[in-house]
C-alpha cells in the first residue's frame, strides 16, 4: 500500500467490484451501505481519494482529509481548486463542478499522478 503525507481516512468502507487498478482514483459513496466506487461525473458528491488498491468487497483505504497522491486528467493546473471528472481523476473545476482538492502540482498528462490537498464536499 503506497502512501504519501498525513491524511485521515473514512473507517469501515469497502469497494464495490473491483478496484484493484483504481488506486489514487476519486471515490464516492455507493448505493450499497458502507461501500465506496469511483467517482464518474463533475457533479458526484466524492468523498476523498482511494489510496490502496481493494478487490470486490475488501477494505478500501479513503482518504478524505490531508494531502495525497490523486490522478489527474490533462487540465489540472497547481494552485487551482479541482473536481472529479468522468473517469474519477482529478481535473480543474469550472463552474457545475463540485470542489474535492486543490493542486499543489501541475499535470499535462491524463492518468499523471498529483499531490493534493483534499478538500470535498464544496460546490463551484
Amino acid at each position: 500500500m503506497a502512501t504519501y503525507g498525513v491524511y485521515h481516512t473514512i473507517p469501515g468502507l469497502v469497494a464495490t467490484g473491483d478496484l484493484s487498478s483504481y488506486q489514487y482514483y476519486l471515490v464516492k459513496l455507493s448505493s450499497t451501505a458502507g461501500a465506496c466506487k469511483v467517482s464518474a461525473a463533475t457533479t458526484d458528491y466524492t468523498i476523498g481519494v482511494l489510496q490502496n488498491d481493494p478487490g470486490d468487497g475488501e477494505a478500501a483505504e479513503v482518504a478524505a482529509i490531508g494531502i495525497v497522491k490523486a490522478k489527474a486528467g490533462a487540465a489540472t493546473t497547481a494552485g487551482v481548486f479541482q473536481m472529479a471528472n468522468s473517469t474519477g481523476y482529478v481535473t480543474d473545476v469550472n463552474t457545475t463542478g463540485r470542489i474535492v482538492a486543490f493542486a499543489l502540482e501541475a499535470s499535462a498528462t491524463a492518468g499523471s499522478i498529483i499531490r493534493v490537498v483534499l478538500c470535498p464536499g464544496s460546490k463551484a
